[in-house]
């Protein structure tokens, strides 16, 4: 591992932040360094300190800990992302024997601003080891040798004397005493190891805990690159097709209800490198499974264990039968080790959920779950982490897992699980929308919505070019994280098929499926040239049965019911002259939405429909339909655009504007499942009596 420190850029770092101490302007430089080495940290963990004097309102000197706040990446912390506590109220803490409860109250009464962050949890670490600078990671390297039958002597033969080591303590108080307490009776070590949980360096300066941290994990490396194997054998390429139902399967498998009858549903993240694929196939694959995480840190985003899944079957019933198996039979254990675990303790903790997080599928790859696309991407990460950490220490003589009650302490420490946040507010968190004629107003309105109430979101189109103007709105909006694109056309059923599966690699499956492409063509019929009335056709009613038609399989799969929205149009019960190929479409369309809604009941899947009326988009993206149609509009009116806009306006009930987020709002409502509603029809048109359905 190279030591990135640089002293020109450290001091150019330093005289960039002549607003703070310059004891933390380069405790911040050395701590992005970490950070951005994902072999040392990932996702918000490790942690770095620093110990100064700052005056307080009243002029007086007190001894001051920074402290990176719990959750904060290191690679772009800021000072904002440190906490600073009064080190003194904290070090008289150090010989009571203090609640839990009490302990975290003491530590927001220490925060110098009663609004910081909340401090890393392993704070007490920083407070009592006396050293100015303390870094602390999980470098996969030493958790390696940690986690091994003879960890203590394989970490003194690979870092050296003057690294100490410590059995596994729980994090947060208790460890920080003990590694006082260890620190202060081999006051030579330069490094404390901490088996299961990682490293701590230390130093006068953040030069000297950085160098000695990536000294010491350096050492690791080279220990295991003595021992370590490479797997030799090439690995088969995933089947790409089976992959896309295991997903759904998987997801289906795992989605429960909760005691408010809301259906939760995961999000999976997949991971199929060829080293992945080459572990999964490993006589030793199933225990990698079994034998639980490289730190108990890792257990809120992974769980403990893992699904193995050897040689899924091809066949859909055979792959539902075997995955369905495996979940029961993890969450019978899981109940089984809470029920052990919470037994012992006074008050009861409440059961979190007992489904797993990750599945490890035989010559496909590492599926990992989440509650959102974050939370699945998290875990996926920490997988494929701890999955090549088993696959380099499987030399070394044996993984040695960590003490069941060591993980629950952790899984079920309030602290930890409040690292979690709360998405679940959100009726439509964890899952997966499809929204096809993406580069448009209208699906720029639907995803807009869907986004902001929690879905991951697939839009498609045909154009690439609309596709990423609308893509871009949105990630300026709502970031990359749950938004993802694909061109395809949906006349052709292989390609939404294929649009169906891909979309399935990405988010795990499809629990929201709005078919929204749509073209329009102006001829009255005797002028209408049937090659544009079978373009017409194709688009509007054939494009939507083939998205029903391949997604229907996936609802199957994954048995945990869905919602189709087609977006049809007020033309379907109001039609006009001149537009027969656009009007008889939306019908046929209409039609077949009702039919799919009686075929796919036994499913739970709702099929309902929208018709809006006059959407006419905006200056960012206006609407294909009206793009072709208003001209005509126009001059036969004598209107503008604004007056076009506004004649619509007044010739609905309500004088209301009909915007695309208002067929948003509606997809939303449907998606939602707030009432028990399929083959319906819901007009977002401000009123227009001709169109009121019948």
């Amino acid at each position: 591992m190279r030591n990135l420190y640089d002293e020109n850029e450290a001091r150019a770092f330093v005289n960039r932040c002549p607003d703070l101490p310059e004891e933390l302007a380069s405790r911040i430089y050395t701590s992005r360094l970490l950070g951005g080495q994902k072999d040392l940290v990932r996702h918000g963990g490790g942690n770095t300190s620093v110990k100064l004097k700052a005056k307080d309102v009243l002029g007086r000197d007190r001894d001051v800990l920074y402290v990176k706040a719990s959750g904060v990446d290191l690679a772009v912390i800021g000072p904002e992302g440190f906490t600073a506590l009064d080190l003194a109220a904290l070090t008289r803490l150090r010989d009571l024997d203090l609640a839990p409860e009490e302990l975290h109250n003491q530590l927001l009464l220490g925060k110098l601003q009663a609004a910081a962050a909340d401090p890393s949890l392993d704070v007490w670490a920083h407070a009592y080891l006396r050293h100015p600078y303390v870094d602390h990671t999980h470098a996969d390297s030493v958790l390696i040798l940690t986690n091994q039958k003879q960890g203590p002597e394989l970490v003194r033969e690979a870092l050296g004397s003057k690294a100490a080591v410590l059995p596994y303590v729980r994090p947060g108080f208790l460890l920080g005493a003990a590694l006082a307490g260890l620190a202060e009776a081999e006051p030579e070590a330069e490094a404390l190891v901490v088996l299961g949980h990682g490293l701590f360096t230390f130093g006068p300066d953040a030069r000297t805990a950085y160098a000695r941290m990536i000294g010491y994990v350096s050492r690791a490396e080279d220990f295991l690159s003595r021992w370590s194997k490479p797997i030799e054998a090439k690995p088969p390429r995933p089947d790409l097709g089976l992959t896309a139902r295991l997903a759904q399967v998987v997801r289906g498998a795992c989605a429960y209800l909760e005691a408010d009858g809301r259906c939760r549903h995961f999000l999976v993240e997949l991971r199929a490198e060829p080293d992945l694929i080459a572990a999964s196939l490993l006589p030793e694959a199933a225990e990698f499974c079994a034998s639980g995480a490289l730190t108990p840190d890792h257990v809120i985003r992974t769980k403990n264990k893992w699904v193995y899944l050897d040689q899924p079957a091809a066949d859909d019933e055979a792959l539902q039968k075997t995955v369905r198996a495996a979940v029961r039979d993890y969450t019978d254990e899981y109940g089984r080790y809470f029920d052990r675990q919470a037994g012992r303790l006074e008050n009861r903790p409440a059961a979190l959920d007992p489904y797993p997080r990750v599945f490890l599928a035989a010559a496909l790859g590492l599926f990992a779950l989440g509650r959102t696309r974050t939370a699945a991407r998290v875990a996926a990460d920490l997988a494929v982490q701890t999955l090549r950490a088993k696959v380099k220490a499987r030399d070394l003589g044996g993984f040695e897992p960590l003490p069941e009650d060591h993980v629950f302490e952790m899984e079920y420490w309030n602290l930890q699980i409040r690292k979690l946040g709360s998405a679940l507010d959100q009726p439509l968190t964890g899952q997966a929308a499809l929204v096809t004629g993406g580069g448009g107003a209208i699906a720029l309105g639907v995803a807009d919505r869907l986004l902001a109430a929690g879905a991951a979101v697939v839009l498609a189109d045909l154009d690439p070019d609309r596709l990423e103007q609308v893509r871009q709105i949105l990630a300026s909006k709502w970031g990359e994280e749950r938004l993802e694109t694909l061109v395809f056309d949906v006349t052709d059923y292989p390609a939404a098929a294929g649009a169906v599966a891909e979309s399935s690699r990405r988010l795990g499956g499809l629990d929201i499926v709005v078919p929204n492409a749509g073209v329009a063509e102006v001829a009255a019929i005797e002028n209408l040239d049937p090659d544009r009335l079978d373009r017409v056709m194709a688009v509007n009613y054939k494009g939507t049965f083939n998205l029903i038609k391949a997604s229907a399989p996936v609802f199957r799969r994954q048995g945990s019911g869905g919602n189709i929205v087609i977006i049809s149009s007020k033309n379907v019960f109001d039609p006009g002259a001149s537009f027969a190929a656009y009007s008889a479409s939306k019908a046929a369309a209409h039609q077949l939405g009702k039919i799919a809604a009686l075929e796919l009941a036994e499913l739970g899947v709702r099929v309902n429909l929208i018709n809006p009326d006059a959407v006419f988009g905006d200056e960012r993206v206006s609407s294909k339909l009206w793009d072709l149609v208003g001209p005509d509009r126009m001059r036969s009116r004598g209107l503008d655009p604004a007056g076009l806009k506004e004649y619509y306006r007044q010739r609905n009930l309500l004088k209301a504007a009909v915007l695309a987020e208002h067929v948003g709002n509606a997809v939303v409502f449907f998606a939602s499942d707030l009432t028990p509603t399929t083959g319906a029809t819901l007009p977002v048109d401000g009123g227009v009596p001709g169109a009121f359905p019948r």
